[in-house]
């Protein structure tokens, strides 16, 4: 049987793959329960994937979308997708993790060149890190562009398998739909626009 898992996370974006100052930070939280459903917030988005609905809320927008479940979700990283798109190109066991340095193989169309994972010995992703391989714009000035090569460190802490809250997996803690499958925000999400 699955167990519940919640954990923070600390998203760090960095110009450079070897700056030192962040550029970018952002604040995360994720939960699963026993179903294996799963919420995430990151900064001002947030995802529910419920045995229901797949919900993305954007508050910065003030935009949802609301589409069928997604099967398999595991969150924002999933390891077995990514050993078919990368090569394990170094492994190194430290004393109360292991460290997973992975390579994006020829045409895999990701995003990264490498991707470092750290996870703990009681088998917890602890670190995360993603080396862009295509340039990003830093610029607020479109006349005169500052391209870079980021890197995007995930730190994940304070792991705990106590039970989650059940309304964060509700669908009637964002939404109800009355008659026609007519749908109807509720509470803060009121004034949202639905995107389909």
């Amino acid at each position: 049987m699955a167990k519940p898992l919640q954990y923070r996370s600390n998203y760090a974006l960095y110009k450079d793959f070897d700056s030192k100052k962040i550029e970018e930070s952002y604040m995360g939280t994720f939960y699963k329960n026993e179903l294996n459903e799963v919420y995430m917030k990151i900064g001002d988005s947030e995802i529910l994937n419920s045995k229901k609905v797949f919900l993305k809320i954007n508050h910065a927008e003030k935009a949802i979308q609301i589409l069928d479940p997604v099967v398999n979700y595991f969150g924002d990283f999933d390891m077995k997708p990514l050993l078919d798109l990368c090569t394990i190109a170094k492994f190194l066991d430290y004393k109360s993790y292991w460290e997973i340095t992975m390579v994006a193989k020829p045409y895999s169309s990701l995003p990264y060149s490498k991707i470092v994972v750290q996870i703990t010995k009681n088998y917890f992703l602890q670190k995360q890190i993603f080396y862009y391989n295509t340039a990003v714009n830093f610029s607020k000035d479109y006349r005169s562009p500052d391209a870079h090569y980021p890197r995007l460190e995930v730190t994940n802490t304070n792991y705990s398998r106590n039970p989650v809250k059940a309304s964060l997996f509700s669908s009637s803690t964002y939404f109800t739909t009355s008659g026609k499958k007519q749908i109807v925000l509720s509470g803060k999400l009121k004034k949202y626009e639905i995107i389909d």
